[in-house]
């Protein structure tokens, strides 16, 4: 482009990103990212976003893991909550809730608001691999966001587990949030 003397902007980038995403053509996508700062242009958060949305379409999780990764720690761009669900989703989809849980842990460390939406697709995902501590565990760090409906479950499956001491401590936290 350069030798016509053509400067994409952020918006032909970013069209190019979700074209190339669309027919399965990820790696010539991640290029075309990696590319923009030399095109004179910054990677915002559609330009992550859009092949990070594609790549979770596609179940390819530690692709748009990675990318979420290098956009957050490296790049410091800011994801939207909807990229975050896709993501998280997909990772449920592949039954991987460890790594949903530890993604968002992740962007919470970065300084990433998680909604409780996504909080909540992590933890169903942990009672549907029956992975009790874990959802114990984002049940505890969801109590202050908001109403958790799968309380019951979290609760039976940490007892049936034999994680009696915890179910005790999920209990009394649910009690106190009053939900």
């Amino acid at each position: 482009m350069k030798s016509i003397g053509y400067t994409p902007d952020c918006g032909t980038c970013n069209y190019l990103i979700l074209s190339l995403s669309k027919i399965d053509q990820f790696g010539e996508a991640m290029e075309v990212l990696k590319g923009m700062g030399r095109a004179g242009c910054v990677p915002d958060c559609d330009s992550y976003g859009g092949l990070i949305a594609e790549l979770s379409e596609a179940r390819k999780v530690d692709a748009a893991a990675e990318v979420v990764r290098e956009m957050v720690c490296k790049e410091g761009v800011r994801l939207r909550e909807e990229t975050v669900a896709k993501v998280v989703g997909a990772m449920r989809g592949n039954r991987e809730a460890g790594r949903a849980a530890e993604m968002v842990e992740m962007l919470e460390g970065e300084g990433v608001g998680v909604g409780f939406g996504v909080y909540e697709g992590v933890l169903e995902g942990c009672l549907e691999e029956k992975r009790f501590v874990l959802a114990g565990k984002v049940a505890a760090a969801m109590c202050g966001r908001g109403f958790i409906r799968a309380r019951q479950r979290v609760v039976e499956g940490l007892v049936g587990v034999g994680e009696v001491e915890h179910a005790a401590v999920a209990r009394r936290r649910f009690a106190e949030m009053s939900s």
